[in-house]
């Protein structure tokens, strides 16, 4: 144990004085040694499977950690906590929140944990030493569990310091984006609040469709999808690939004639070959979203699938 203990103290110094007993056993000491300094009092079981050092402070922070690490590999601190870890501004410290992936088991008195899906969609990152989630899906979870002025309050705070922005939020709402996904709704309210107020590119309005059409239950639609049709080759803002079912969504520059002469000789060709093109504008996306919704729910439930 002599030899180990310079790799063990790091540990505990790099931890918040906290370490999972399979730590310690990765790192040479055998469960005997664990056993026989805890009850030497060296270390304190805080947890089945987590000590932390005699002496140690208990904190916030070595207290969320002891529960990830209990909690077992993939889990992370999320939600609330992660907010907090992150210092975003309107988040206060309360109980420890953690994530687990969803067959994981794992309860605690006095704490929040979440089952997910989708945890392995994002990359951790330590905060504070701590398995945490990356800022986008941080503020996408705290969007299920606070109210929208403290989620708009930690986006801006979040842009501000350039931890993310607009773009990258979005990309989170395509990653998770799928029917009764908690938080997607209000992170989604705020992403198209601030496209409402600038120039709406293309491929911003065909990811905000995307993720509408998720959260509707509908298939998942396939982003800037190609078609090779009598030697041309086209391209959908979205697509059904499977039914031949496209989606096109029309910005202020199909106004242009030659744009529009253009994208009728490019329909027809599509529809000749079989293909279902619906077109929407950015005004169907604010104020028909519904209506959206059901015509594609429809063309999709009237086609074939290959």
């Amino acid at each position: 144990m002599p030899k180990l203990d310079p790799a063990i103290a790091t540990l505990f110094r790099r931890q918040h004085g906290v370490a999972a007993v399979r730590q310690l056993v990765d790192l040479g000491a055998s469960r005997k040694v664990v056993s026989r300094r805890v009850d030497g009092g060296d270390w304190v079981r805080v947890d089945p499977q987590v000590v932390r050092l005699g002496g140690a402070a208990s904190t916030w922070e070595s207290q969320l950690l002891a529960y990830v690490l209990s909690a077992g590999d993939g889990a992370v601190a999320s939600h609330r906590a992660a907010a907090v870890l992150w210092g975003l501004d309107g988040c206060r410290r309360s109980a420890p929140e953690l994530t687990v992936p969803r067959e994981r088991r794992y309860r605690r008195e006095g704490i929040r944990v979440h089952q997910s899906s989708d945890l392995d969609r994002v990359v951790t990152v330590r905060r504070s030493g701590i398995p945490t989630t990356p800022i986008e899906r941080t503020l996408l979870d705290l969007g299920a569990v606070a109210p929208r002025n403290v989620v708009l309050l930690a986006t801006d705070d979040a842009r501000r310091r350039a931890l993310t922005d607009w773009d990258r939020l979005l990309d989170c709402l395509v990653l998770h984006a799928r029917r009764g996904r908690d938080g997607v709704g209000t992170l989604r309210a705020l992403v198209e609040s601030h496209y409402r107020e600038t120039a709406v590119t293309g491929s911003v309005f065909e990811r905000l469709v995307h993720v509408l059409l998720c959260e509707a239950g509908l298939p998942t639609p396939v982003l800037q999808h190609e078609l090779q049709v009598d030697g041309r080759c086209y391209r959908f803002d979205l697509a059904y690939p499977g039914t031949r079912v496209a989606i096109e969504l029309d910005g202020t520059v199909h106004l242009r004639r030659e744009v529009w002469e253009n994208d009728h000789v490019r329909q027809n060709a599509l529809v000749l070959a079989g293909w279902t093109v619906l077109r929407f504008t950015w005004r169907d996306y604010t104020e028909r979203r519904l209506e959206l919704v059901s015509e594609v729910r429809a063309a999709l439930k009237g086609r074939p699938h290959l």
